[in-house]
């Protein structure tokens, strides 16, 4: 009940893939409202080992937002590490973990990892474990077995909204309905299969097979340099 798992994902404000259009017989122009917009919001999701989730922070990209869905504009990746940390992961599990050690696991990015966020994990007692590099697709629950049905939600969702209001979703309304496609997706039965899948909870290294965490050939240096190379030659 200690154990956590962070990741961000990005997701569309807009319709995205193929609609049918449908319009009266011998009308050569039909149109759909909707479906235009590709802005994509951030989302942070955490997710616990005991099938329950933290309340998603999302993050809004430009600098022209109102004040109910930002205090600060321009952050940097480093500046919202800390900022979650402190303000949404810390408050939202201290008092269910009762003065006891806190473990977070995330990926090995390296703004997870400056000099505030550590200085604030040491005082107050919080373990980040970052996962091996290109190994998130194999070790990260949220990937494996979340975000996929979360962003089909999410899409049925925007799609519900846009043909019941008749307007693409708009950044003040963003939030409810990406927080109706998140109650639906992040159920227990689904966090809870997340860290079963990876192994992490329970505990089994044997469901990550060895080849999940080959490097790709293209990225390997055998392949890069699949031929004895030569000394150089003076021309």
């Amino acid at each position: 009940e200690d154990m956590y798992g962070m990741d961000e994902t990005n997701c569309p404000r807009g319709k995205l893939g193929k609609d049918r259009v449908a319009g009266g017989a011998g009308k050569r122009t039909q149109h759909q409202q909707g479906g235009a917009n590709r802005e994509t919001v951030t989302a942070l999701v955490t997710i616990c080992a005991d099938g329950s989730t933290l309340r998603p922070t999302v993050i809004f990209k430009g600098q022209n937002l109102w004040s109910e869905w930002t205090e600060n504009n321009g952050w940097t990746d480093s500046e919202i590490a800390i900022e979650w940390i402190k303000t949404q992961f810390d408050p939202q599990t201290r008092e269910k973990a009762q003065s006891r050690r806190r473990v977070l696991l995330m990926d090995g990015h390296s703004s997870h990892f400056t000099e505030p966020v550590i200085q604030f994990v040491l005082t107050y007692d919080i373990i980040v474990m970052g996962y091996p590099p290109h190994c998130t697709h194999a070790l990260q629950g949220l990937d494996v077995v979340c975000f996929a049905k979360m962003k089909t939600e999410l899409k049925d969702a925007v799609a519900e909204f846009e043909g019941l209001h008749g307007n693409p979703v708009a950044k003040g309304d963003f939030t409810g309905v990406f927080g109706a496609a998140f109650v639906k997706a992040f159920t227990e039965d689904s966090v809870l299969a997340a860290f079963r899948a990876t192994g992490i909870h329970p505990y089994d290294p044997s469901v990550i097979k060895p080849e999940k965490l080959k490097p790709a050939e293209a990225l390997s240096v055998k392949s890069s340099f699949a031929l004895t190379q030569t000394s150089p030659v003076k021309a």
